[in-house]
């Protein structure tokens, strides 16, 4: 079984770095709460360029980057008991370095990491399981062949209801929920 994993929203708790950096620029709090939109840079009156920019400065403070569970390097290695693991990431190409080392740092268990550039698509790649929190590969995936396990989170909320997307809470969720599809428990 190919297993893609993402990075930011999944393992990396990026929204809680973007929040930091945005009262650093701006001096104004906002709450996770506030994120409830994949775009929800849009209601912060940015503009794309500006949020990209955002995730890079973010990225460029790696080794402060929180993980979004505690037990990553553990539950990226139970993965690996089940599949063939590969990090699939779509982001600004500054940033792949650091978050290579992010990984690293994290001791996430991986075979391969597979850089996705903006103008590029994580639904061209072949995988029989996707683990992403983004609403829009949900879409685009919706009713189509590959499982995709949907990190629950306020920004996806609206994600399509379809027989192939199950929402997980956590890694630990998404093993059971592939060791049970796969007959192992």
């Amino acid at each position: 079984m190919r297993i893609a994993l993402d990075v930011d929203g999944v393992l990396a708790d990026l929204a809680g770095m973007i929040i930091e950096l945005y009262e650093e620029m701006t001096g104004v709090r906002i709450s996770r709460e506030m994120i409830t939109e994949w775009e929800f840079w849009v209601k912060l009156n940015m503009t794309r360029g500006e949020f990209l920019k955002l995730i890079i400065r973010a990225w460029e403070r790696w080794d402060k980057l929180q993980p979004l569970e505690d037990d990553l390097e553990e539950d990226t290695k139970n993965l690996m008991e089940l599949g063939e693991v590969d990090i699939l990431t779509q982001r600004p190409a500054e940033t792949v370095e650091y978050v290579k080392k992010w990984l690293r740092l994290h001791g996430v268990a991986y075979r391969r990491f597979v850089w996705v550039p903006l103008k590029g698509s994580k639904d061209s790649f072949v995988y029989d399981v996707y683990i992403d929190d983004s609403p829009r590969l949900a879409e685009r995936l919706a009713n189509k062949r590959p499982l995709m396990l949907l990190y629950d989170q306020a920004w996806n909320q609206k994600a399509p209801k379809a027989s192939n997307i199950v929402r997980i809470v956590s890694l630990d969720d998404g093993f059971n929920r592939l060791a049970e599809n796969l007959g192992m428990v």
